[in-house]
């Protein structure tokens, strides 16, 4: 039930006994006109608006309109509505501190001026919510020069930036400021002291107005309590300041000791610069956008992973320990995923924060280059990593061979869409002929040197196998370049497990000669046996018949009845039209 209904149900509603009401302490009845309040404040956001109904409390009857009235904190939660009502708020409130959310349209000049009244109190304000237009935005962030001693929360939103910044914000000192949140607003953060800040969010600055990477350090390194740093398309490239003196000045300088979240969205020099200049706790969780240009140099990526590296260099100390790798290729590049769930497989469309995972990687490189991805895993401690799941596998033999050696303890290994790639890399003869021809074979699992049986095959203690929505070459089309493979060749390789048992798991699969279908099989000692498979019929759409008018079934039902009617009675009349010639010629005779 709304807020709306419940205050009409209460004005009209006649209760038995009154006391219940009438008796309350006026402190509950004051939480919940605040409750009601608040719940407006927060979930509408418009320009301008009726009187909101959270107002008729003070309507109902004389003891609540008097609780309402007495009760200034009440009517700091402003609204746009009138100058006649902007007065009665900031008259109401009398000194408690305000919070206001606007969003200003273009040609709305009344909207405007009652937000100009506001401002000339902000050093009452305590949380300020703007989204303006390119043609307000001078006029209203001028205004805001004045110190703001109450103010904790800044949102401002800009349409289109004008350039024309106010040279001093808050009389360059905001002391109480916690939250800063600036989208297409490149205000100078030079240009006011945020030693208390502990959110901060910049979004979408042009190219024009970004800050370089020496102003920007210099402003972080104020933030002692920044807790969650949000930084997206809001800073320039920083190739020149990698090769420069002032990165080695900079580097591992700036301490975010209670940092918690971490999102960069950047070019992928940006990206290396920030994290090479900060130290964060192993706890924080970090998100990476790195944007790839034509012509930027690959050595970047070299300096992203010696970063992860030396991040992550120690499995002990890492926390929490990485259980499941998550794999998605998409047609802008790559994502990776290091999650410290078991069996856990992550959609791309989930929320940035999903299941507080601590590293999340999106590289947009077309095309997907596997060597980055492999460098990437290579310098990320995945002793432990038990799941492995990919999403559009198309990746050479090689690399498989690579992530492998590493995943030593892998258990569950699921491929997602897509053709299937080489899997004839877990046969034990194909890892004992690639070690005879020389390839870099090294323990990257950590197997004693002992462990024979072991040192020969790829993901030993591998128990299960899942493909869904996976497409197999033909038996006859067999590909001599190693991917994709027949279901034959899978199932040649998954029989010379012998010794390490597992199962195989097929959905929705299939191939030009089988169709689609499922499949669950095993391995072990005996070779490979199928347990059970079933066929999956392709769904054939029906054709309907097309009229060329168009009508309800009611309308054909009666066509069709009338017709027939017509017909059976057509059929009548020409049997009464033979009865009748064969009597005439009856009486002829």
């Amino acid at each position: 039930m709304s807020e709306k209904s419940v205050l009409s149900n209460l004005h009209i509603l006649k209760i038995p006994y009154p006391f219940f009401i009438s008796r309350l302490p006026i402190e509950i009845l004051q939480d919940i006109f605040i409750l009601c309040a608040q719940d407006h404040h927060y979930r509408s956001f418009c320009s301008t608006e009726p009187v909101p109904s959270w107002v008729n409390v003070s309507y109902v009857c004389r003891h609540w309109r008097n609780v309402a009235l007495d009760y200034p904190t009440l009517w700091t939660y402003l609204f746009i509505t009138s100058r006649r009502w902007t007065e009665q708020l900031l008259a109401r409130s009398e000194q408690a501190s305000l919070k206001i959310r606007v969003n200003l349209v273009p040609r709305k000049t009344p909207g405007l001026f009652c937000v100009g009244m506001v401002m000339n109190h902000v050093e009452r304000i305590q949380e300020l919510t703007l989204h303006l237009p390119s043609s307000f935005d001078h006029q209203v962030l001028s205004k805001l020069s004045s110190r703001a001693p109450r103010l904790q929360i800044l949102d401002v939103t800009v349409g289109m930036p004008s350039g024309e910044w106010p040279s001093l914000l808050f009389d360059g000192d905001p002391p109480a400021l916690r939250t800063l949140q600036l989208v297409n607003c490149p205000v100078p953060l030079h240009s006011f002291r945020l030693d208390a800040l502990t959110d901060l969010c910049l979004v979408n600055f042009s190219v024009q107005f970004q800050q370089t990477m020496e102003e920007f350090l210099a402003a972080l390194s104020c933030m002692q309590g920044l807790k969650d740093l949000y930084l997206y398309h809001s800073l320039p490239s920083a190739t020149g300041f990698l090769s420069s003196m002032v990165f080695k000045a900079f580097q591992k300088k700036i301490d975010l000791t209670h940092l918690s979240r971490l999102w960069i969205g950047a070019l992928l020099s940006t990206t290396v610069a920030l994290l090479a200049c900060i130290n964060i706790p192993l706890k924080t969780q970090i998100r990476l956008e790195c944007k790839f240009k034509p012509n930027s140099s690959l050595d970047h990526y070299a300096l992203l992973c010696s970063l992860l590296a030396q991040r992550y260099k120690d499995q002990a100390q890492s926390s929490p320990t990485i259980l499941s790798l998550v794999i998605h290729t998409t047609e802008r590049g790559a994502m990776l995923t290091f999650s410290p769930h078991q069996r856990d497989i992550i959609p791309m469309t989930h929320e940035a924060w999903y299941r507080d995972i601590p590293l999340r990687i999106e590289l947009d490189h077309l095309p997907v280059d596997e060597g980055v991805i492999s460098d990437i895993c290579s310098s990320m401690p995945l002793s432990n990593v038990q799941t492995l799941s990919v999403f559009q596998p198309i990746f050479s033999p090689a690399f498989w061979r690579r992530l492998l050696r590493q995943l030593q303890d892998v258990r569950y290994i699921t491929l997602i869409a897509g053709k299937v790639p080489d899997l004839s890399i877990l046969s034990l003869t194909d890892h004992t002929t690639h070690d005879s021809e020389g390839e870099d074979v090294q323990n990257h699992g950590g197997l004693a040197s002992g462990d024979q049986g072991q040192s020969h095959i790829l993901a030993p203690r591998l128990e299960e196998l899942e493909l869904e929505y996976i497409s197999f070459l033909p038996d006859d089309r067999f590909n001599l370049k190693g991917y994709p493979i027949t279901r034959r060749c899978l199932f040649d390789a998954l029989s010379t497990r012998q010794g390490f048992p597992g199962r195989l798991i097929i959905t929705r699969c299939g191939d030009a000669r089988f169709g689609i279908f499922d499949m669950v099989a095993v391995w072990g000692d005996d070779g490979f046996h199928v347990v059970s498979e079933k066929g999956r019929r392709r769904r054939r759409r029906r054709r309907r018949r097309r009229s060329v008018c168009i009508l309800p079934k009611w309308t054909w039902r009666t066509w069709r009845r009338k017709k027939r009617r017509k017909r059976e009675g057509e059929e009548c009349v020409h049997s009464l039209e033979v009865d009748s010639e064969e009597e005439e010629g009856g009486r002829e005779m």
